[in-house]
């Protein structure tokens, strides 16, 4: 009674979850139809009301990124053009028109260089999604696996040390793409960077309405969070500046 009792609970989850992403998927179907018939504003929304129920795909933050390019809301669209290139980084598509749409932020500040080694971690990092390199990872580690056993079965010295050679090279390159997925994960999961999503605020000195004025951010800007006091996040430029906002001026990546 107990086995049957399981099976019926599971069945009922299975059949909900097929529930849930059959309405997701309808209604992620609308918003595309919308989108196609120049109903953008419409399309928005019925996108974030995916995007709310918790679906998550680089197609769908692509979709919702044009479709606030096409509304003019421009620090909208790179957020999610952005949230789209955390998911899928070698997407032509989505850093052609993130590139572009750049080009449409005002007085966008220069970036500052970071030092070569990790600039060059950094970019073969995000050559592939967290997946790839999980999985990977993996694949290497099962081969290492597959490597060492046939070290200890060998009769040779030489055929010992030959496998045993190729056995850490390969566990060499899967705690590398190991340490890929994690890096790639916590720069997704830190929430340590945000897009400014209004049109133009004056940045201050400290987290207080009376502070000095020090410079103005406009939408579009990409900034990284250093820190939170109350309402307000401490904020530093891509040129290395830093001034006090409000959260509620940013939508946090």
């Amino acid at each position: 009674m107990r086995k049957i009792t399981y099976i019926s609970l599971l069945l009922l989850l299975s059949v909900s979850m097929f529930a849930d992403n059959n309405t997701v998927n309808q209604t992620f179907s609308q918003a595309n139809a919308l989108y196609s018939q120049n109903k953008f504003k419409e399309a928005a929304k019925l996108y974030e009301q995916t995007i709310s129920e918790g679906f998550i795909s680089p197609e769908l933050f692509y979709n919702t990124a044009n479709t606030y390019y096409r509304l003019n809301k421009i620090g909208k669209a790179i957020y999610y053009y952005e949230k789209a290139k955390m998911l899928s980084p070698n997407d032509v598509d989505v850093n052609y028109n993130l590139e572009l749409t750049k080009l449409r932020v005002k007085n966008l500040p220069p970036e500052v260089p970071k030092i070569f080694p990790v600039r060059i971690f950094q970019q073969i990092t995000f050559m592939k999604s967290s997946g790839f390199w999980g999985l990977w990872s993996l694949i290497l580690f099962i081969v290492f696996l597959g490597l060492m056993y046939l070290y200890f079965i060998a009769k040779n010295s030489k055929g010992k040390k030959l496998r045993l050679l190729f056995a850490s090279f390969i566990f060499f390159f899967s705690l590398i793409s190991f340490i890929f997925m994690q890096y790639q994960m916590y720069q997704i999961n830190a929430h340590n960077t945000g897009v400014v999503i209004s049109k133009e605020i004056i940045a201050k000195s400290s987290p207080d309405d009376g502070a000095a004025n020090l410079f103005k951010v406009y939408e579009g800007y990409k900034v990284k969070i250093e820190n939170k006091n109350g309402n307000w996040c401490e904020i530093t430029l891509t040129d290395g500046r830093k001034a006090w906002i409000k959260q509620k001026y940013l939508m946090i990546l």
